[in-house]
């Protein structure tokens, strides 16, 4: 048996990717952190900085008073006082502060007060809004990488899988004599081999045929019965060896919608693919049932196998998204399936989504197509 090759590159670029990822996301909290404490510094010195001019402006008023009080007692004109010191209260008895300068200066302090409290929140605000978004963008990078670290290692080992396959199998043929039934075994898993390479290939240009927006769909009268049965036939061993998993098909004959032939076998043969690989245990169950509703095809794919968490519903269909761990994962795939259902049934006009109520207890995928005419019946 080949000794297997541990992907010593993929794991040193990704952690260093990671690393790179978390030392920015720890400059960007000291950063948000070493800020706030600058602008409440800010702000505490301009409160002193205001709490200093108003008690400057009330020495001064103080010093005013008392020169006023003492040009009363050396015998001055009131009058010409008065219009000299106009914060002040003078009359025969001496000088006094005037109430509303003592309120109009506490007044100019309060209002400096709160002009800083607002700029400091504002920038606090701003400042941290975008260490917000930064975060939650690197966040993404760093989700993505993780992904992409999943989508290699599942695609190496969907390559490697039934290249292996395909030499020990081509290597048995040429070294031994083997009967025809034994040979005819071979090359089918061949066969089987080489169609699960098509797939990946396949599910790999459509994934940048998606992205570059160059699919455009060809819309025309399908019937949705034939599609399922077409789809079971192209899944080839793969639907077949399913010994003790009950497949059920409730799809009436004629069922017709509008679609892609080419997009609606994507779609059809990964989500009966997915539930298929989910259930490969003694008695699960599988049940692909489709109907008219109003104006719409609803689809749905049930599976009784390993489900997964109701919060990851969503995600399922992101690019590159599987739960776990690639590096610890058994099932095939790659990460880009139901990315491509849930494209080309956007494609279509419809939707897809999926539940399950946790991790082993089963999953259920639907879908919605806008209705086209029963096959077989021209349209009006």
């Amino acid at each position: 048996m080949p000794k297997r090759v541990p992907w010593f590159g993929l794991s040193a670029s990704s952690s260093a990717e990671s690393l790179r990822v978390r030392r920015l996301q720890v400059g960007f909290l000291l950063l948000l952190a070493i800020t706030a404490v600058q602008v409440v510094w800010w702000l505490v010195d301009q409160a002193r900085i205001a709490e200093r001019i108003a008690d400057d402006r009330v020495a001064r008023l103080e010093v005013d008073r008392e020169a006023a009080g003492a040009a009363v007692r050396a015998g001055q004109s009131l009058d010409e006082l008065r219009a000299f010191y106009p914060d002040l209260l003078v009359d025969a008895d001496g000088a006094r502060l005037r109430p509303e300068s003592l309120q109009a200066i506490e007044i100019e302090r309060r209002s400096h007060l709160s002009q800083y409290r607002w700029e400091g929140g504002f920038f606090l605000f701003v400042l941290g809004g975008g260490i917000l978004v930064l975060w939650r963008v690197l966040r993404r990078e760093a989700d993505l990488l993780n992904r992409q670290q999943n989508f290699l290692a599942a695609v190496s080992h969907e390559l490697r899988s039934p290249l292996a396959s395909l030499r020990l199998t081509t290597e048995t043929l040429l070294l031994r004599d083997l009967a025809a039934t034994d040979r005819r075994g071979l090359l089918e898993r061949n066969l089987e081999d080489l169609r699960r390479l098509e797939r990946l290939v396949g599910n790999l240009l459509e994934t940048t045929r998606l992205e570059e927006r160059q699919a455009v769909p060809r819309r025309e009268p399908v019937d949705l019965s034939e599609a399922v049965s077409l789809a079971f036939a192209e899944l080839g061993h793969r639907a077949a060896g399913t010994e003790g998993i009950d497949i059920d098909v409730q799809v009436e004959s004629g069922l017709g919608l509008q679609a892609d032939p080419v997009g609606l076998g994507t779609v059809l043969r990964n989500l009966i693919g997915n539930a298929i690989e989910s259930a490969q245990t003694a008695g699960s169950r599988v049940e692909v049932t489709a109907r008219r509703i109003d104006s719409e095809v609803e689809l749905q794919v049930l599976d009784d196998g390993v489900g997964f968490e109701p919060s990851e519903g969503r995600r399922l269909f992101e690019k590159f998204y599987r739960p776990g761990s690639e590096l610890r994962r058994n099932k095939q795939g790659s990460g880009l399936g139901l990315y491509l259902v849930r494209g080309f049934v956007a494609l279509e006009g419809g939707e897809v989504e999926a539940r399950s109520e946790g991790p082993g207890r089963g999953a259920t995928f639907r879908v919605t197509w806008p209705a086209g005419e029963p096959a077989g019946e021209p349209a009006s």
